[in-house]
């Protein structure tokens, strides 16, 4: 299934190995128009597309919004089923069909397959990340920001934010007043939710409000319980105390992805970002000529936060981090066996 566009990478196809694994199957022939599966049922079944197209949409409070397009190899069905909670979505035909569907029983024989399991994590991570509500944040200036998981369809807004930085935004945020690589950017823009999750930022209710910030964490390979954050903020957004919120918000999911110590890398003389990262556990060394690493304790973050915010990052970020985590480990452990 394809949230945002034909080629969204988040397109999860079975393999023909996978299918054998899955065990009895029965192809069902869809017309046009069809409804294959609707938000709220129990989910009793998944499927795998092999012929037509269809599209998925979901209630909201002023009607219905399209999620995306569903083609040929693409598995619909599979997320209430990892989840065990009802049908997220509505999925309706948009021409004649011919799907392979296969009983819930059967869900588990496809989780063996180690390609399979892998690119699930990766699908169930940024459906959720895409299906998950905003949360609104209010400032010390009254003004309300939302904050909603970092997606790959982001790369845009990313791209046009880094544009729109100073160079003296560019220097402290890279060390380098020149435009960043396209592997840094690459980097900042590709998340598994377990290792890298960010949270994004968007000035006022409108959930089509522009991206002005974003905060990540990056989960050290060697010490899995340590992570580096990072964060930026166009320059018009600076000074409003949306850092605060981001920061505040990034330690929240790193106690959920179970993250104890964080890091960061500060210019010396970048003291507003020192100022966000000062806690009394906060411990600093010189890292190289003008930089500092701070080493902070993830608890120590997010208590700035009203408790029913903290209460809806964590709802949030929960389920995303939590599953992804899931078919991961789960996958490293059939590797390793």
């Amino acid at each position: 299934m394809s949230l945002d566009e034909p080629n969204n990478e988040a397109t999860v196809s079975l393999s023909s190995q996978a299918l054998a694994r899955a065990g009895p199957s029965q192809l069902r022939h869809v017309s046009r128009g069809e409804t294959l599966m609707s938000e709220g049922e129990p989910a009793t079944w998944f499927g795998d597309v092999v012929e037509g197209t269809a599209q998925a949409t979901r209630r909201t409070p002023t009607g219905h919004t399209v999620l995306g397009t569903i083609e040929p190899g693409s598995v619909i069905g599979e997320l209430a089923l990892l989840t065990h909670s009802p049908r997220t979505a509505t999925v309706t035909s948009t021409s004649d069909m011919v799907v392979e569907v296969h009983p819930a029983s059967s869900f588990a024989a496809l989780l063996r397959d180690h390609d399979f399991a892998c690119s699930l994590a990766e699908h169930v991570a940024d459906r959720l990340a895409t299906l998950s509500p905003p949360v609104p944040i209010v400032l010390r200036s009254g003004s309300t920001v939302l904050l909603r998981p970092g997606l790959a369809s982001d790369r845009t807004s990313l791209d046009a934010g880094l544009a729109a930085m100073s160079k003296e935004s560019l220097r402290r945020r890279f060390f380098s007043g020149g435009f960043p690589t396209e592997t840094v950017i690459s980097r900042l823009a590709t998340f598994d939710y377990f290792n890298h999750f960010a949270w994004v930022v968007s000035e006022g209710s409108d959930l089509d409000g522009e991206l002005v910030g974003s905060a990540s964490y990056f989960r050290s390979t060697e010490q899995p319980t340590m992570a580096e954050i990072s964060l930026g903020i166009v320059d018009r957004a600076q000074n409003q105390g949306i850092g605060r919120v981001l920061v505040e918000a990034i330690g929240v999911a790193c106690g959920v992805a179970g993250i104890t110590t964080l890091t960061a890398e500060v210019l010396r003389e970048n003291i507003p970002m020192r100022t966000l990262l000062r806690r009394p556990a906060t411990i600093w060394n010189a890292s190289e000529p003008g930089v500092v690493h701070a080493t902070m304790q993830a608890s120590e973050f997010g208590t700035s936060l009203l408790p029913g915010e903290r209460d809806a990052l964590v709802s949030v970020a929960s389920p995303i981090i939590w599953h992804t985590a899931a078919l991961l480990v789960g996958r490293r452990e059939r590797l390793s066996g």
